[in-house]
């Protein structure tokens, strides 16, 4: 006979059995398969972000570098702020690249100390010098610090047209061109600027070494593209240089006489006569260490002469420059080589004077035969109050052509007209609705319509020869071309 002990047990039994009865049925779950961290980093943005069920084996090797990296390479590092900079929302998102952010001229950078006369120099032959204190912030406080020196150098239409210039001033006005260049510096991140009162030095090379006459100094404005204006005429070059007799330090080249001791070899024909004494050469060393106006004051002849104008042709571009008041200067050396003539064994005496009243007469007497002053005669000379874009230019006759490049006008396309030669002139058009129209150029001259359009990260290049004013320009062809090709192509310019 079940006992009450039984009774309770069973009664237990059912109620929880009424119990799981009535709880609710739990979701069935579909396990998902999450892709790991290191996956993760094989996505190319999070707008395409890669599915949970993708079976696609991921890319594991975007970590390999193809070589070390530099440990001298400049490091920029970050810092957070708790708020944005003002005017950082108001500022618009980044556009898409166009083709002059990947094809223009690169840029050079000089780290200078700003206290100190400084020089830097192109690799397309542009000079810029900068005397002690000339760089200041906005607030005319002289820089101090490390600053660095952007050159940018643009002396081929090739190089203007790719870097988005033109020769046209603010008020339309055509110019023909010697050669345009970028010049900033910053300290710290900071951009400075030519101290009030003050200039920088900028020498241009003029091509096949033949300055042309009316050449001006323009500033480039705050456009796209950069249009021109003419500097103000206190910034002209000026008609003479002065040159100095003393500075200090004095001109000097490597580590003392013995430098050119060595570069001096005794002729043979005066080792056959047995000819000796002191040859007197005078020469200028101009504020980047080369060496101008060399000529002998007295020489002793038998190929002497000739050995020692050898020698500072050779060194010319090496001599450390000399100064006055923390700037590079023109100074008037003078020279004496002593041939001894001792078989096998040359003794040379390379002190080094100044050219003062206490020389002998014939010296001081001698360099009054050239000019004092040491005009350059291969490039143009501008002291520049200002940095920036920099551009050396003569005026071009205003003409009344106007030509019609035919295309359906976009913002992808730019179409420029390019007339070559020694000093070329680039001109943009104005876009209508049925394409882009060059005005008021002058007829008769040969050039070549470039039209560059960049789609979809691919450049395309139309070309047309055209003589201004006796043909029209059929429509504009474009065709896919690769940068390289269009580079190559656009030095034909």
């Amino acid at each position: 006979m079940p006992t009450f002990r039984t009774f309770r047990s069973a009664f237990l039994y059912l109620g929880l059995l009424l119990v799981a009865s009535c709880q609710p049925d739990k979701p069935t779950r579909t396990e998902q398969a999450v892709p790991a961290l290191a996956d993760t980093l094989t996505l190319d943005s999070t707008a395409n972000p890669m599915g949970a069920t993708d079976t696609a084996a991921a890319r594991r090797n975007w970590h390999r570098l193809a070589k070390p990296t530099s440990r001298n390479a400049p490091l920029v590092v970050y810092r957070s702020v708790r708020r944005p900079p003002a005017g950082l929302a108001a500022s618009p998102a980044p556009g898409e690249a166009t083709l002059f952010d990947i094809g223009r001229k690169a840029s050079e950078y000089f780290q200078i100390d700003p206290t100190k006369a400084a020089e830097v120099r192109g690799r397309s032959g542009t000079v810029v010098r900068l005397a002690a204190g000339t760089l200041v912030d906005a607030a005319q406080r002289a820089a101090t610090g490390p600053v660095w020196v952007e050159l940018k150098e643009c002396y081929t239409p090739a190089e203007m047209v790719l870097t988005n210039l033109t020769t046209l001033t603010t008020d339309n006005q055509l110019l023909q061109t010697g050669g345009m260049v970028l010049v900033k510096a910053t300290a710290a991140g900071r951009p400075l600027q030519v101290a009030e009162g003050r200039t920088m030095r900028l020498e241009i090379p003029a091509a096949k070494g033949h300055p042309l006459p009316g050449m001006q100094l323009y500033y480039g404005q705050a456009t796209t593209p950069v249009r021109w204006v003419a500097a103000p005429a206190t910034t002209a070059p000026p008609v003479l240089e002065t040159v100095y007799t003393e500075a200090r330090p004095m001109p000097a080249y490597g580590n003392g006489p013995a430098d050119i001791n060595r570069l001096i070899r005794y002729p043979r024909e005066a080792l056959v006569s047995q000819i000796q004494g002191v040859v007197f050469a005078s020469f200028v060393v101009d504020e980047s260490g080369r060496v101008q106006q060399p000529h002998i004051l007295r020489g002793i002849g038998h190929g002497c002469d000739e050995e020692v104008l050898r020698v500072l042709r050779q060194t010319s571009g090496h001599w450390m420059p000399g100064q006055r008041n923390g700037e590079f200067v023109k100074v008037k050396m003078v020279l004496p080589i002593r041939f001894s003539f001792q078989p096998g064994q040359l003794s040379t005496d390379t002190s080094r004077r100044p050219l003062t009243d206490a020389e002998p007469a014939e010296i001081a007497a001698a360099p009054s035969e050239e000019p004092a002053e040491a005009a350059p005669t291969d490039r143009y000379v501008f002291n520049c109050a200002q940095l920036g874009w920099l551009n050396v230019d003569r005026p071009v006759s205003a003409g009344t052509v106007s030509l019609l490049a035919a295309t359906a006008p976009d913002d992808a396309t730019t179409v420029r007209l390019v007339l070559p030669g020694a000093t070329p002139t680039v001109v943009a058009a104005d876009a209508l609705e049925n394409g882009y129209q060059f005005s008021s150029i002058p007829a008769g001259r040969r050039g070549v319509v470039v039209g560059l359009r960049y789609v979809g990260g691919v450049p395309y290049l139309a070309w047309q020869e055209v003589t201004t004013g006796q043909e029209a320009l059929a429509p504009l062809e474009f065709e896919e071309t690769t940068l390289e090709e269009l580079e190559r192509r656009l030095e034909r310019l």
